[in-house]
């Protein structure tokens, strides 16, 4: 009898893979059960993350509008214009705590432009809020400038975690405050106990802000860098906190999608013990990042479970296989090969007839007399005689075409017939282009002959194409082709002629231009003559004394001359002397004003550009009795200005000022002039400052005096050109020319001029000059 048992070489091989295979398959369940816990366990994370980020965005955003509503009462507006009002301030107290106990907050609070609160709801509480300075928080910083804000942080009074919503609010007389609204984030908190997960709320730097276990608030993912901690105290976010570092330890990512999952456990030891796993997703709307962690413990029994399960099913269909592959052996053996020749001669026929009949190209089997043995289906398609419904089927035999042992040459036009003459020599043919016949019309083919070896004698494969739509295709790109050429004309016909209008729009503007320049420059010198013509009535009189002593000396001049005394007339002679030069000083000012400025620009000293326009206006001040003070700077870097235009400037500022102090009817008239260097992003820039104490200007006034033909005086004493002139040579050096409220109750002019780098020198005293530079300050009454 024979020994069916297994060779040994078979038994020791089950004996090593049998357990292998145990192994694998309880791997592979441990791994899908865990791969499938994690997944369900996933699920629900993401649900519960995605139900809580929206709970507290709807939370947070439902007291969003609280600020900007508060801003706009009445009360609170009022009172930032009169703070120190007991009662105001005790009002105003008690209706913030009333709106903050209808909006349901935990305190709202109003900020003055300085960072002082000055009314609170909790004014009655030990750590009232009023009092405290909070300008270093953000949320005061990003709304004092009329805009909205919000900041999370502690409180620096109570202590206690709170969302800040911060509006800016101003008063009727133009004073800035902040109103803020607090939330309390412990209500947050209430809300996640009832969840079977953890909950944390990190802020971008990795603190823990917001959690469901109270002893994981106020810690941190990763511990912070010293920059990082410094800037948090900057802005007191978390007080004097230590912030320390929660080490939860990281395992394994899952996802890097939107929503960050990973596995995370307290100590690096076991999985299962004090593990989570953790899923994250950024709201960047609030700039935090949301935490969900589940507990992995109670997936250990499911996992455990599957093994269990997947173990006793390996065994179970290993008994099986063992039993059944004894039955099968003999069976497959006897089935073996009648099957394999069968499948293979079928896939081999079937194979080859698929490729034939179903290939896109036409083929033709042609004998030595070039007549059809054999045409596929695609080649009785392009013929116009289609196969019949059985021969298309697979699995019936097919049918002879109709054109079958036909000659070839008659599928074609009578005129390239010659060009198949020679289809059935030894060597290929082709591709040659001819036309077929369908139904009596022509189609266009591409056709190629080969030599074909057959056991039926000799025979000639021929394959066919259609190439009607690659004709269509090439006669539509060549006509795209020229219609894209006649645009192209078209196209360059029409630049060619915005080309020429733009040109001509171009020299039209440079004209303009040119013209514009020039009728600038000759309001220019029109403003400068009509300010000569102001001072020149002042001037009269300084010349009407000179020639007075003038006449006086030469009479006694001529009286000592009579009488031989000699030293005396020397000594009226020289009086006479200084004087003609002291006049001749006067008109030489009147000179350099009228004349025309230059394009070049130098380095000019702001300091004595100003005393010669307080030289040229001697005249007016005297007669005003204006008190002059001036604060200057010493070593002040010159300017880069054109002299002549910088001149003009300082007449104009100083000539409109003496016209305001002119208004006032009682009052002594102060003209303060301040000149110092600023520093700024720019470089180096030198400031004049002009105050007077006349009327001032209104704030409507303040927008408009630099517009043109703008004045406040009456009928026929201005054009109102010279403030507009000044700000256009300001703006062409390079300079600022700005209107504001001065100090001193009138208005400021202020010109800032950059530096050219190069430092100013003090100027000698002319000779016999009436103004030394620098001129002493004046100080004269009105009644002198």
């Amino acid at each position: 009898m024979k020994d069916t048992r297994l060779p040994h070489h078979w038994r020791l091989l089950l004996a090593i893979v049998l357990p292998i295979g145990l192994m694998l398959c309880v791997w592979q369940a441990v791994a899908v059960a865990r791969s499938q816990s994690l997944e369900r366990l996933t699920h629900e994370a993401d649900n519960e993350l995605r139900l809580t980020a929206a709970s507290l965005r709807g939370q947070l955003s439902q007291h969003a509008y609280l600020p900007r509503l508060v801003a706009e009462n009445d009360q609170l507006r009022a009172f930032l214009d009169a703070p120190d009002d007991p009662s105001a301030e005790m009002a105003l107290n008690q209706r913030l705590d009333r709106m903050r106990a209808l909006a349901k907050v935990s305190d709202l609070y109003l900020v003055n432009d300085v960072g002082t609160t000055i009314a609170a709801s909790n004014w009655r509480s030990a750590s009232t809020f009023i009092g405290q300075n909070y300008r270093f928080r953000p949320y005061w910083k990003d709304a004092i400038d009329g805009g909205e804000a919000r900041f999370y942080g502690l409180g620096t009074s109570s202590g206690e975690r709170g969302y800040f919503f911060s509006a800016s609010v101003v008063s009727p007389r133009g004073r800035r405050g902040v109103v803020v609204a607090k939330v309390q984030i412990a209500a947050l908190e209430a809300a996640w106990l009832d969840q079977n997960a953890d909950i944390m709320v990190t802020d971008p730097h990795g603190v823990i802000f917001i959690a469901s276990q109270p002893d994981r608030v106020l810690r941190t993912l990763d511990p912070l860098s010293d920059e990082t901690r410094n800037r948090l105290l900057d802005t007191q976010r978390y007080a004097n906190q230590r912030l320390r570092p929660l080490r939860l330890y990281h395992r394994e990512a899952l996802s890097d999608l939107s929503t960050t999952v990973e596995l995370l456990q307290l100590t690096p030891g076991d999985l299962w013990q004090h593990a989570w796993l953790s899923l994250s997703r950024p709201l960047p709307d609030i700039g935090w990042r949301l935490h969900v962690l589940k507990p992995l413990a109670p997936l250990r029994g499911s996992i455990w479970q599957a093994a269990g399960l997947a173990a006793g099913g390996y065994v179970l269909l290993c008994l099986l296989a063992g039993l059944g592959w004894q039955r099968l052996r003999i069976l497959r053996e006897r089935r073996l090969f009648a099957e394999r020749e069968r499948q293979s001669l079928a896939a081999s026929q079937q194979r080859v007839r698929g490729i034939i009949d179903r290939t896109q190209a036409g083929l033709c089997i042609l004998d030595e007399r070039a007549h059809l043995v054999y045409l596929n289906p695609t080649a009785v398609a392009l013929f116009g005689s289609p196969l019949s419904a059985d021969a298309s089927r697979d699995d019936s035999p097919r049918q002879p075409s109709a054109r079958e042992g036909r000659d070839l040459r008659e599928l074609f036009l009578p005129a390239e017939r010659a060009l198949l003459d020679h289809l059935t020599r030894p060597r290929p043919i082709g591709p040659l282009e001819v036309h077929g016949l369908r139904s009596g019309v022509a189609v266009p083919l591409e056709l190629s002959c080969a030599p074909l070896p057959s056991p039926n004698g000799p025979r000639w494969l021929v394959t066919v194409f259609d190439v009607s739509e690659r004709r269509a295709q090439a006669e539509a790109l060549a006509q795209a082709r020229d219609a894209f050429e006649q645009r192209v004309v078209e196209r360059t016909r029409d630049l060619a002629a915005s080309n020429a209008r733009l040109s001509a729009e171009v020299e039209e503007r440079t004209r303009a231009e040119r013209e514009l320049r020039a009728t600038r420059d000759e309001l220019i010198q029109t403003a400068k003559l009509a300010v000569l013509g102001e001072l020149a009535a002042g001037i009269n009189h300084e010349l009407n004394q000179p020639l007075a002593a003038i006449r006086a000396y030469a009479e006694n001049a001529s009286a000592f001359l009579a009488r031989a005394q000699t030293p005396q007339v020397e000594s009226n002679l020289r009086q006479i002397t200084e004087l003609t030069q002291r006049m001749g000083e006067i008109s030489a000012q009147l000179r350099q004003f009228s004349r025309k400025s230059g394009d070049r620009l130098e380095a000019v000293d702001l300091a004595t550009s100003l005393d010669y326009a307080l030289r040229l206006l001697q005249p007016r001040r005297d007669a005003q009795a204006v008190d002059i003070t001036r604060e200057q700077s010493t070593a002040l870097p010159r300017v880069r200005a054109e002299p002549v235009r910088l001149e003009q400037v300082l007449v104009n500022l100083l000539s409109n000022a003496l016209d305001a102090l002119g208004d006032r009817p009682s009052a002594p008239a102060c003209l303060q002039l301040n000149l110092h260097e600023r520093a700024g992003s720019e470089g180096t820039q030198v400031v004049l400052e002009v105050h007077d104490n006349g009327p001032g200007l209104a704030p409507a006034q303040l927008t408009r005096v630099f517009e043109p033909f703008y004045t406040q005086r009456a009928d026929g004493k201005g054009l109102g050109l010279g403030l507009s002139i000044s700000a256009r040579i300001v703006a062409d050096l390079g300079g600022t020319l700005e209107a504001h409220p001065s100090p001193l109750g009138g208005a400021l002019f202020r010109l800032t001029l950059p530096a050219s780098g190069t430092p100013s020198q003090p100027l000698s005293p002319r000779p016999h000059s009436p103004f030394p530079h620098p001129p002493p300050p004046i100080h004269r009454s009105r009644h002198e």
